[in-house]
């Protein structure tokens, strides 16, 4: 059985820029890189499937290619952003850990498995 928690409020992802969000779940934080793709929200572990190491190069901070997708800070591993597969760099094809989302009313909530 699952439910639902609140991640961010629907403003915070923007189409085209990454953020930073971070909520708990199972009494554990998680840390995670957000944003807004063809208009639905995508929020994604923060933590490149090569090594296990954040995406971003500094708090908040996350690098894109020319072509908007999500560049991994350490060893440079491109992401596209529909379902998260590396197109590009030491885990291609590896995929980042997607949170199962939902919106509604100016919120973006995530299901917690109960």
């Amino acid at each position: 059985m699952s439910s639902t928690k609140f991640l961010c409020r629907s403003e915070q992802l923007v189409e085209g820029e990454f953020v930073e969000l971070q909520t708990e779940a199972a009494g554990k934080p998680l840390f995670l890189v957000g944003t807004r793709y063809q208009g639905h929200p995508r929020v994604w572990m923060n933590s490149c499937p090569h090594q296990g190491r954040p995406m971003n190069w500094a708090p908040n901070r996350f690098l894109s290619d020319d072509d908007g997708r999500l560049v991994c800070a350490a060893h440079g591993a491109v992401f596209e952003l529909d379902e998260g597969r590396c197109v590009s760099g030491p885990c291609q094809n590896a995929e980042l850990r997607s949170l199962d989302l939902t919106e509604n009313d100016g919120e973006v909530l995530f299901a917690v498995n109960t």
